[in-house]
């Protein structure tokens, strides 16, 4: 059986936009802040000819809220901040219940030259 643990962290809400010079740029900003239970996390690196890329998977499970309705209706416009990084959110499954929220989220560090 897997350890799960309970932790702190924070929901940020992300805003995609186009400067004056045409830009891409996004705008992370603190929403809430939460705790959630925290297992199966998962580190890999994948080398290939000239780059490395490291690439993190998380399952978080919240409880049911408001604020976390409106994460799983618009997964693409929330992040979560946990241990000092930025985990953007690839699936979220509710429960039958309405109880508890899985969201699986994934950090993917930017390619690193060998």
């Amino acid at each position: 059986m897997a350890i799960k643990r309970f932790e702190n962290l924070v929901v940020n809400h992300v805003a995609n936009s186009v400067n004056d010079l045409g830009e891409y740029t996004t705008t992370i900003t603190k929403w809430f802040d939460g705790r959630a239970l925290v297992s199966a996390v998962a580190n890999s690196l994948q080398i290939s000819e000239k780059y490395r890329v490291y690439q993190d998977l998380v399952n978080l499970t919240f409880n049911y809220t408001p604020n976390i309705k409106e994460l799983v209706d618009n997964q693409n416009l929330y992040s979560i901040n946990w241990r000092g990084f930025n985990w953007r959110i690839t699936n979220a499954v509710e429960a039958n219940d309405r109880m508890t929220v899985k969201v699986l989220c994934y950090r993917n560090d930017p390619a690193t030259a060998v």
